[in-house]
């Protein structure tokens, strides 16, 4: 059985979070994305002994000592140094993974505040190059991502392999948030994570025909401090959550450029605010795409207005901005539903529930 997305999308998913009253929230503000972030990690060359440890709050996974023996590394790449820059325009993040030095694979990545959705993978020979489009709808990552939160997603693409047979693999999961405290590897130390629970159905045919229809379980540690994923366990084909062998890789080491290039966004967004329901502030994440004036106003259950939090032209880029509940004259506002409206000029608006508790 082969695990075509056990390092891409490992490598790929470079989260991060903030603590919120000794808990952990990600959200794709927190995300290290920008052109010259790498990482090196470390894999299992195959089953090793295993043991994801409890669900809970508040818990210390260590995960130290298990044997790996190959190393690989990737890095988030500029457009112009992939294969072909028309690949994939909606990408905004591209990760290049540094394997078999003879091919160059590259992951594209669609994120926004609310989802982080992987478009394609593009590969690169001396003698030619070839994208292969996939489709990752539900998204494979919400954000925010909170401790018990869950969601499911659905990964499926077809390609033609060296042979020209036509493979196909479709990854049907359902994810939960069952813990969050620390997680400990070798050589990045304790760091403070979310664990992500993971079911996964995996089907693959060639030609039509099935080759592999099988569940598996994934645990997956995603890190504070603008780290990407920390470490990954994999079962083998039906095993129950209780494996105790499996596959495993975890970051060695990151970095980023010592001047970094943002990753500017692809669309008009308002992302989901967090936490909501709040009290007593919220925060609410959005992104602009390019130059324009943009007003954000938060209005109550009858339309009317209540605050207006900020109103200008704006560059491109990811931003956050707080309310506080209060009013414009500085009254706090009661218990209720309220609405956020983002406007942005010759764009349209979007808008968002709030839930304010006293």
């Amino acid at each position: 059985m082969r695990y075509p997305h056990f390092f891409a999308m490992s490598v790929v998913l470079l989260l991060g979070s903030t603590a919120v009253v000794a808990q952990i929230t990600i959200t794709a503000d927190c995300l290290p994305n920008y052109v010259g972030f790498g990482v090196r990690q470390q894999f299992s060359e195959g089953l090793v002994q295993l043991n994801p440890g409890s669900a809970g709050g508040n818990q210390t996974w260590d995960l130290r000592g298990i044997e790996t023996g190959q190393a690989g590394e990737s890095e988030i790449v500029d457009r112009s140094a992939t294969p072909n820059p028309s690949w994939f325009p909606t990408a905004n993040m591209i990760v290049k993974i540094e394997g078999d030095p003879s091919v160059s694979e590259f992951v594209y990545v669609e994120l926004t505040s609310s989802y982080l959705r992987q478009l394609g993978r593009a590969y690169a020979v001396a003698e030619s190059s070839w994208a292969v489009p996939e489709t990752n709808d539900p998204p494979g990552w919400i954000y925010p991502m909170q401790y018990q939160d869950s969601w499911w997603s659905r990964h499926y693409y077809e390609e033609e392999t060296s042979g020209g047979d036509l493979l196909t693999y479709t990854d049907t999961s359902w994810t939960i948030v069952d813990g969050w405290g620390t997680v400990i590897v070798d050589e990045l130390g304790s760091v403070s994570a979310l664990r992500l629970k993971t079911h996964q159905h995996i089907v693959e045919t060639m030609n039509g025909v099935p080759t592999d229809d099988m569940w598996a379980w994934e645990y997956s540690w995603l890190a504070c401090d603008h780290l990407p994923q920390v470490a990954v366990m994999r079962s083998q084909p039906g095993a129950d959550s209780n494996f105790t062998s499996g596959w495993f890789v975890h970051i060695s080491s990151a970095a980023g450029t010592e001047e970094p290039v943002q990753v500017l966004p692809v669309s008009f967004i308002l992302g989901s605010a967090y936490p909501n329901p709040f009290n007593p502030e919220t925060t609410i994440p959005y992104a602009i795409h390019q130059r324009m004036e943009v007003e954000i106003t938060i209005f109550n259950a009858l339309g009317q207005r209540v605050r207006t939090l900020t109103r200008g032209t704006m560059l491109p880029g990811h931003y956050s901005i707080v309310w506080d509940g209060e009013g414009d004259t500085g009254q706090q506002v009661g218990t209720g539903v309220y609405y956020c409206r983002l406007i942005g000029l010759d764009v349209g608006d979007s808008a968002q529930r709030l839930v304010l508790i006293r």
